[in-house]
């Protein structure tokens, strides 16, 4: 009887450890919609000075994370307006302005707008391009209950000359070491002003960031000469995989002389 008795306790005590341990390997996914738009600040292909254009379509892609690029901030040229504001107040997310410049009566730069729980802020001075200053805004956004990851803005330095391709090279580094130091999985977008096969997108892959590949239709920017400019990357963690499902560049050929880009990826801890 004993005997019996202790193979039951032994046998119990087995099955709880064996659910314990299929409790903790099990994985959370959460789906995580990102998007990218240089705004030209509100002015559009035709000349049309109109935010409110951008604001509804970002409002009716309803995205997560977003990252806008050449954004006025109470500049003259766009009726003083506070264009981050605006925007986050029309789409009820929380908006983040990083000015790279005095201009106009007020400041030029970019902006970040989420709809999730931002944990911390950092804007990042990154070197000056040729022409203008540029900086990044770097989020740690908690997406989930349990899981925290880095969501970053850039708007790299655009003069397509050997010392624009050096001045990116050297943004995307100055960019990456900082990331190194966070241990969290990342996802960068933005406008690269370059394109995949570029000095500075070889960059990231070499540094360990995952490329999201557009297909046939990828040509985001859609002045004179149309390129593929903007782009989202990822690096995963041991606990925190991402995994992009889709990616579309929308067709708005007048709110801007970029397309919007929406990106659909999963996050697996």
């Amino acid at each position: 009887m004993k005997e019996n008795a202790m193979k039951r306790i032994s046998l119990i005590v087995l099955c709880v450890c064996m659910c314990i341990f299929y409790a903790c390997d099990q994985k959370q996914i959460t789906k995580l919609k990102i998007m990218s738009y240089n705004i030209r600040h509100g002015e559009g292909m035709d000349n049309v000075l109109d935010l409110s254009r951008a604001a509804e379509i970002i409002k009716e892609q309803a995205p997560d994370l977003c990252g806008l690029q050449e954004v006025d901030d109470s500049c003259l040229r766009t009726n003083k307006i506070e264009q981050s504001s605006y925007l986050a107040e029309k789409t009820n997310m929380t908006g983040t302005f990083s000015k790279f410049m005095d201009f106009d009566g007020g400041e030029y730069g970019m902006a970040s707008l989420s709809a999730k729980p931002i944990i911390s802020t950092k804007r990042l001075q990154l070197p000056d391009g040729i022409a203008e200053p540029r900086s990044a805004i770097i989020h740690e956004v908690q997406i989930a209950k349990a899981c925290t990851i880095v969501f970053v803005n850039v708007h790299f330095d655009w003069v397509e000359s050997d010392e624009g391709v050096s001045s990116r090279l050297n943004q995307a580094k100055v960019l990456t070491q900082y990331l190194n130091t966070m241990d969290k999985a990342v996802i960068i977008t933005g406008d690269f002003n370059c394109s995949p096969g570029s000095t500075t997108m070889n960059y990231f892959n070499e540094q360990g960031f995952e490329f999201v590949n557009k297909g046939d239709d990828n040509l985001s920017f859609q002045g004179e000469s149309k390129a593929e400019l903007d782009h989202v990357v990822f690096r995963n963690t041991n606990d925190v995989k991402i995994k992009a499902i889709r990616i579309d560049l929308l067709e708005e050929p007048v709110v801007s002389d970029h397309r919007p880009l929406v990106a659909e990826l999963e996050v697996i801890y």
